[in-house]
């Protein structure tokens, strides 16, 4: 029991020494990278297109959930020490972002949907409409996340130090909240940008215009990179469901891994620049192009 008690504990560490590893360098690239898209960004948003608006929205999402991973990589090594109060803050913050960046991300497949293949109906939204679309995602991240306040505490683990992580009373409340994160950040996003992408890619398949929209190659990378990274983390839950025990290697390591997703973002926005620098002419008359041959 005593060596199988030091081994938990070395793993645990090891653990922790690798996901910090891994939330440093996100820190270090996603902080700058995302400050440099939202610079870029900032100089379409007059132009009156909604694509470049939803992206910002995804790129401060990211930014948000990267700019307080200092603290918790301190509170990795060397336990938490900043008291209830910001636990629950700074948690809540992480996970309002977390799901302002999900709804964002299928909000973006929406709007290339409709965008591409009912370009009139987009039109009639308006940007009253956009602006209400942006402020909807981020009213409902933070409602959707509003649960971190309660849930979130300090109190002391196997290791001897202080945690800020989920406290549950009873497996049924961590089954209840795991399985909310699992429906609405992975499980209904995930069926939704299936069935648009695939419908948008029956309906237009043969449109040679289309193969060449970057804005939907942005789009489709974007959130591939989103579900590849975020997929290990689902996963975890989902295991975590079925047992009564949690494992904090894998959640250390699965939850490092789901921030990747918001330092590769602004990456993807680089290589795809000269999207950004044709966007007006491409989302104001590309679509209708392709509407017009599939009448």
């Amino acid at each position: 029991m005593q060596n199988q008690s030091i081994f938990n504990s070395s793993s645990f560490a090891h653990s922790s020494v690798v996901s910090s590893t891994v939330l440093g360098l996100c820190c270090v690239l996603g902080v700058p990278g995302n400050l440099a898209v939202l610079v870029l960004l900032a100089r379409h948003i007059k132009e009156g297109s909604f694509t470049p608006k939803l992206m910002l929205s995804l790129a401060v999402s990211d930014l948000l959930s990267l700019i307080f991973l200092p603290l918790w990589i301190y509170a990795l090594l060397n336990g938490w020490v900043f008291g209830q109060a910001l636990c629950k803050l700074f948690s809540y913050v992480v996970y309002w972002s977390l799901y302002s960046s999900v709804l964002s991300v299928t909000l973006l497949s929406v709007q290339r949907y409709l965008q591409v293949l009912y370009p009139q109906r987009w039109a009639k939204l308006g940007q009253k409409g956009q602006k209400g679309l942006i402020f909807g995602i981020w009213t409902l991240g933070g409602t959707l996340a509003s649960y971190a306040l309660y849930f979130r505490n300090v109190k002391v683990k196997k290791d001897g130090l202080l945690h800020c992580y989920q406290d549950y009373t009873t497996h049924h409340e961590k089954v209840i909240v795991l399985l909310f994160e699992n429906l609405v950040m992975f499980v209904a996003p995930l069926c939704s940008l299936l069935s648009f992408y695939f419908q948008l890619h029956r309906r237009i398949n043969q449109s040679a215009s289309f193969r060449r929209h970057r804005l939907t190659k942005l789009a489709i990378r974007i959130i591939v990179t989103f579900f590849l990274f975020g997929t290990p983390c689902m996963i975890n839950n989902f295991i975590a469901i079925k047992v009564s025990w949690e494992s904090e290697v894998s959640n250390n390591i699965t939850g490092a891994l789901f921030f990747i997703n918001s330092c590769v973002n602004p990456f993807l926005y680089a290589f795809s620049a000269r999207t950004l620098q044709c966007r007006g002419r491409l989302d104001s008359v590309q679509p209708q192009h392709i509407h017009d041959e599939r009448q």
